[in-house]
């Protein structure tokens, strides 16, 4: 990158290139997904094991080459007083010859290689969740929730045959992620005058508000829950993939997310119309369009599935 360039410092002081991935050192503005995305990464450098060559590509202290395990790991009381925690094994060879780095045989072969002059190789990155030592997203989004015990919703959310924006649109919205004008104004990113609600104009257009407790939307919960003898609506997001939907029996519970993702995914839509286009959907029309929705997805899943759904 020219450094003439007017640019240069703007892409230095956000994307610094001499900062690695797994190790970066924020500063400058950094967005929202990505502050996200960085508290994985302790867990991901857990996941990776490193074969030193020429310990260039390693860091000495926070990357996992011994055996899988780093040695801020090992010897905390050493790094919390190391002047250099960010240094590659070339370049804290020296460390390599003192304690407590003396009198290990995984070191010793590691020392050798790193101090041969025509060693030209690079390290090797393995990823240890996998057989072949090739990184996979699924494995480590796994790893992350634990096989799903952390995530109470997980076993029974993504099943289905509902398409995948749709799925992943009500997740976000259960996270309280999706950008609500609430959330937007916290964010300070919100373009209108205030944060109430487009639907109602009774209340901050939080994603519980938007979704179950604006009168508009009650309006449809009300409606499908007479029409399908579902019990009360549910009070939260939360409590919709909680205790309301434990609520339904068995058999129903199928059903009742396919309603339940339809109406968010529809308040979502009719939301955004309203927004950006200055227009209100009728409720009735919006009913209407949930239902039709909802039958185009029972004709689209698989058979077995279908059976299922028909015999509620």
């Amino acid at each position: 990158m020219d450094p003439s360039w007017g640019g240069s410092k703007v892409i230095q002081f956000n994307y610094d290139p001499i900062r690695t991935l797994s190790w970066p050192i924020q500063s400058g503005r950094v967005s929202f997904f990505w502050k996200g995305v960085l508290t994985c990464l302790p867990a991901l450098r857990n996941c990776i094991s490193h074969e030193v060559s020429s310990g260039k590509d390693t860091l000495f202290w926070k990357d996992g080459w011994l055996n899988g395990i780093a040695p801020m790991n090992l010897w905390p009381e050493e790094f919390y007083t190391c002047r250099r925690p960010n240094g590659t094994i070339h370049e804290l060879g020296h460390l390599l010859d003192e304690v407590p780095c003396i009198d290990n045989d995984l070191i010793d072969q590691v020392r050798a290689k790193v101090r041969r002059p025509d060693n030209l190789l690079g390290d090797k990155k393995k990823w240890r969740l996998t057989g072949n030592e090739i990184f996979s997203v699924k494995t480590f989004y796994n790893f992350l929730i634990d096989g799903g015990l952390r995530c109470p919703v997980s076993r029974f959310f993504w099943r289905g045959g509902w398409p995948k924006k749709i799925n992943l649109f009500n997740w976000l919205a259960w996270k309280n992620k999706i950008l609500s004008l609430e959330n937007l104004t916290v964010r300070r990113c919100n373009r209108l005058p205030t944060d109430t609600c487009v639907l109602c104009h009774a209340g901050s257009e939080s994603c519980d508000h938007l979704f179950i407790d604006c009168s508009y939307t009650k309006q449809v919960w009300e409606h499908f829950i007479r029409l399908l003898h579902f019990p009360s609506a549910p009070t939260s997001l939360k409590d919709l993939w909680g205790h309301w939907r434990t609520g339904l029996a068995n058999k129903k519970r199928i059903f009742g997310d396919l309603v339940a993702k339809a109406i968010v995914w529809n308040i979502c839509l009719a939301r955004n119309d309203c927004i950006f286009n200055d227009n209100v959907l009728h409720i009735n029309s919006l009913i209407l369009k949930i239902a039709r929705m909802i039958m185009s997805w029972c004709s689209s899943v698989s058979e077995g599935l279908r059976e299922k759904m028909e015999a509620t």
